[in-house]
């Protein structure tokens, strides 16, 4: 049973939750008292200091490569933007010749797309240890 519940418990921990919603939590999933789930609280949090304590230190070095990808990414949208104003602004043929050609664009787009989203989602996750409900 302590095996199931030290990744629940340390997840909680490492969120910054109340510790009183962490005990109620244990005590519904496990079926034990208030005292012995805080003591069980207690233990596993005295047993992953460690890594309880890097989850907390991993925040600013997130937070500043999600900002940076974030950047990069829309920089790159940006720089890649007029291949996708110009496609609606040729005849069919011309449209089909223009991506062939601008294939290298085509990937600097998708790119770009794909870090803008995985810079907003850095962002999230490090604002949600940060700022906790």
């Amino acid at each position: 049973m302590n095996e199931e519940l030290t990744p629940f418990i340390i997840k909680e921990l490492s969120k910054h939750r109340d510790r009183k919603d962490i005990v109620r939590r244990v005590c519904k999933q496990a079926g034990l008292h208030q005292k012995e789930a805080e003591r069980l609280i207690i233990l596993i949090e005295a047993r992953h200091r460690r890594v309880l304590a890097n989850r907390k230190h991993q925040t600013p070095w997130l937070l500043f490569v999600s900002i940076g990808t974030l950047l990069l990414g829309i920089g790159l949208l940006g720089f890649n933007l007029q291949l996708v104003l110009a496609f609606f602004q040729k005849d069919v043929m011309e449209q089909i010749l223009s991506l062939q050609s601008n294939s290298y664009q085509i990937t600097g787009l998708l790119t770009g797309l794909g870090m803008t989203v995985g810079g907003l989602i850095g962002l999230w996750k490090s604002f949600g240890i940060i700022f906790p409900e």
